[in-house]
């Protein structure tokens, strides 16, 4: 008896020496526990390098104690030696603090099972990108293979019209746009227009790349709500207020440069037809982005809407005051909690400069700060989203969860709040002549 008694005591005491040695080095997986790591991570023994850097030489299994033990602790049953190595593994855990995030790689330099999980989280969550249009420089087949190649799971594809367009053929162009994009996507087997968030959802669960189309400026609406209606039956599910530096006579763009001529009459803000305008949008359930609104009209506007709003292919004015994104003051961040809405971070570059990953991580973290996790979504993205993720998620403070609203989940919440709107009163406004009479506007006159 006392011997046994003396061999449970020496491995008792085997076990507390390896505990140190296993907070080092035992990577403690909970839910990924079945990710399929790379073959050079798997095969893996020894002092060998990989080419994302080294890994420890010692690996947490119940062998690896069984090597330093005596020739009489090798004769043991073998469900004793279970029993021990369950000890060691939960000791192991322990340890480990309870990391909440599923990726428990992060204070390792295996880059490659990161990014194997950061990859089957975009499987299991949309990556949702922000003013996506194809390529000029590219057919569509090759804009589908770099969406494919980023993990990209749905994009929001705004139709652009010229500013120029405005008073004469903008909403010919818009219309124009529409039927273009739809012809695209009917081209490519594996890009789906969408007009919800289910559909986008079962879009991608399909293993297909979902498109929400939208209006890239205000102007071509015609200042018609009419011509807003229409849109939306025609599959449109997001407008832009105003695009860049392109004021209408009822909502002020933010203006950078001075080379632009403004309307004697127009608005240096939002005003009550613009307020209808977001009241009807509302109703319909199209999305309201501001990203390009001058600073008092976003105010207005995220005051004003019964629904949360987007920011696309936006940045904090503190980190990037350029004209390739819409700075956004952080005062009107702030606002964002109050209102529910969602700013796309473009952080592929600040005008001319590209972006290195810890800026781009940087900036998430400073919008995180100031609006909360649920504020903050993707619109670019340096290198690629996989790596930018996989880098962001050695923080601890991106989990799962929050890595899954940073995305998409966000957007999708966003879309889900706005279809709940449909039982608000509808709105019949007309613009008043004397916003637009001073300008060449073609209009039939009314009589």
């Amino acid at each position: 008896m006392n011997s046994v008694s003396n061999r449970d005591f020496m491995d008792v005491h085997t076990m507390h020496q390896h505990q140190p040695h296993c907070k080092q080095q035992c990577f403690v997986f909970t839910e990924i526990s079945d990710i399929e790591l790379p073959a050079e991570i798997t095969k893996f023994s020894g002092g060998e390098k990989i080419s994302n850097g080294s890994i420890p030489t010692f690996s947490c299994k119940k062998d690896s104690f069984s090597e330093s033990s005596t020739d009489g602790q090798r004769h043991h049953s073998r469900g004793r030696k279970i029993l021990l190595g369950i000890a060691l593994a939960l000791a192991c855990i322990a340890m480990a603090g309870g990391i909440p995030l599923a990726l428990q790689l992060r204070s390792s330099s295996l880059l490659e099972a990161r990014l194997s999980f950061i990859r089957r989280l975009l499987t299991e969550s949309p990556l949702i990108e922000g003013a996506w249009k194809p390529s000029s420089s590219m057919n569509y087949t090759s804009s589908m293979a770099e969406i494919r190649k980023n993990n990209i799971g749905a994009v929001l594809w705004p139709i652009s019209v010229a500013c120029g367009a405005q008073y004469l053929d903008a909403v010919q162009l818009a219309l124009e746009g529409i039927d273009e994009a739809k012809r695209i996507t009917a081209s490519l087997e594996s890009m789906h227009i969408v007009e919800s968030a289910d559909e986008m959802e079962q879009t991608h669960i399909r293993g297909d790349v979902a498109v929400l189309l939208g209006i890239g400026g205000g102007h071509a609406l015609g200042s018609s709500l009419a011509v807003l209606r229409s849109m939306f039956l025609l599959g449109a599910r997001f407008v832009s207020v105003t695009s860049i530096e392109c004021t209408t006579p009822w909502a002020a763009a933010a203006m950078r440069t001075n080379d632009y001529l403004i309307e004697e009459n127009a608005t240096n803000s939002l005003n009550y037809f613009g307020k209808a305008v977001l009241y009807e949008m509302n109703r319909l359930g199209m999305l309201v982005e501001i990203s390009q609104l001058s600073e008092s009209a976003m105010i207005i506007a995220l005051r004003t809407t019964k629904a949360p709003v987007l920011f696309m292919n936006s940045a904090p004015v503190s980190i990037c005051n350029a004209t390739n994104v819409a700075s956004i003051p952080d005062h009107v961040l702030s606002l964002l909690p109050e209102n529910g809405g969602v700013v796309l971070l473009n952080l592929e570059r600040c005008g001319d400069r590209v972006l290195s990953v810890r800026e781009a991580i940087n900036a998430i973290n400073y919008v995180r700060k100031i609006a909360g996790v649920d504020h903050v979504g993707l619109g670019g993205a340096p290198k690629s989203y996989a790596f930018l993720l996989a880098e962001l998620a050695r923080d601890r403070v991106w989990g799962n969860a929050s890595i899954k609203k940073l995305v998409g989940g966000n957007v999708v919440r966003v879309l889900r709040e706005i279809e709940t709107l449909s039982r608000l009163p509808l709105h019949e406004e007309w613009i008043t002549n004397e916003l637009i009479e001073r300008n060449s506007y073609c209009r039939y006159p009314e009589f």
